[in-house]
């Protein structure tokens, strides 16, 4: 057996530490649940095309559909793995229709989806990619089916792609990938930063596009490309949420306990979560969309 895989971390950013190792992973993402074939049909086809190599399951729970959150769990996760990961993410409501099978090549990844905006978010780490469309001739997988490509198109390309081969044998250049809308978020250290509610994770904590912030809370690092400008966290800093309650920014969950139960912090992605003691954040009638500030001034 070759040597074990030695874990160093690589670079401290914001809450983000990237780590570097002697082997890479296929890592998949996906809608496809576990109480189906699916999920397992896609293990499959990388267990034989890849015999021995690590596959990590980062989730097979987005909600059915739902592009912007495998985006998001894309962008979330991806600093967690080696250099050269492959990313096998497959949220693709469109399977079957006109929308285009992609690669795209990020300076310390590849990702293979749909062409539906799965690696927005990834774009705004890494402007600089490469991609391409996917083209089954080339791949020798014709033909397919049209309803299953995450088993019968995407899987191959990943392992085509993990065994070394470039963007160009798979199909030719993607000059005009689509992109998701980003979410809103504004501001400055003069007024404050407005976003939004983005999800609401398994725990209840409702996870904001404002961000990113520091370890220490004391600055904030703009994570998207939509006009917010950085700047320093004063202790005075609050949060206002959509009823115009102002909650205080706190460092941990249990911190919920004092102040009403309800707090504001810096998740373990750098963004600004509103959580509760207890109880979801959500139950005070957070949702995805809602306006939330994060203000520096009395």
């Amino acid at each position: 057996m070759g040597p074990h895989p030695v874990i160093l971390p690589f670079r401290n950013d914001a809450n983000t530490i990237l780590f570097v190792g002697v082997s890479s992973v296929v890592a998949c993402i996906t809608d496809f649940g576990t109480s189906d074939y699916y999920a397992g049909a896609l293990h499959g086809v990388l267990a034989s095309l890849l015999p021995g190599t690590s596959i990590v399951d980062i989730t097979h729970e987005i909600p059915a559909g739902d592009i912007r959150r495998a985006a998001l769990m894309l962008w979330e996760a991806e600093p967690s793995f080696p250099e050269g990961t492959v990313f096998l993410t497959v949220v693709d409501p469109g399977v079957g229709s006109a929308r285009m099978p992609a690669a795209f090549a990020f300076p310390r990844c590849r990702v293979v989806s749909p062409d539906n905006g799965t690696v927005t978010f990834l774009r705004e780490r890494y402007p600089q990619f490469e991609a391409a469309a996917l083209e089954p001739r080339r791949l020798g997988v014709e033909p397919i089916s049209q309803t299953f490509h995450g088993r019968d198109l995407f899987a191959p390309a990943a392992a085509r792609l993990f065994r070394g081969e470039g963007l160009n044998r798979l199909g030719p250049a993607l000059g005009s990938p689509v992109w998701l809308p980003l979410p809103f978020f504004r501001g400055a250290e003069s007024a404050g930063w407005d976003g939004e509610v983005l999800y609401i994770d398994r725990f209840g904590n409702a996870v904001t596009s404002i961000g990113r912030i520091s370890n220490d809370g004391a600055a904030l690092d703009p994570w998207l490309n939509t006009g917010a400008r950085a700047g320093r966290l004063p202790g005075s800093a609050r949060v206002r949420l959509p009823d115009g309650t102002r909650v205080p920014l706190r460092r941990t969950y249990a911190d919920a306990l004092q102040g009403g139960g309800t707090i504001a912090l810096t998740g373990s992605n750098g963004l600004l979560e509103i959580a509760s003691w207890r109880k979801p954040a959500a139950s005070g009638a957070l949702e995805p969309g809602d306006p939330v500030s994060l203000t520096t001034i009395e």
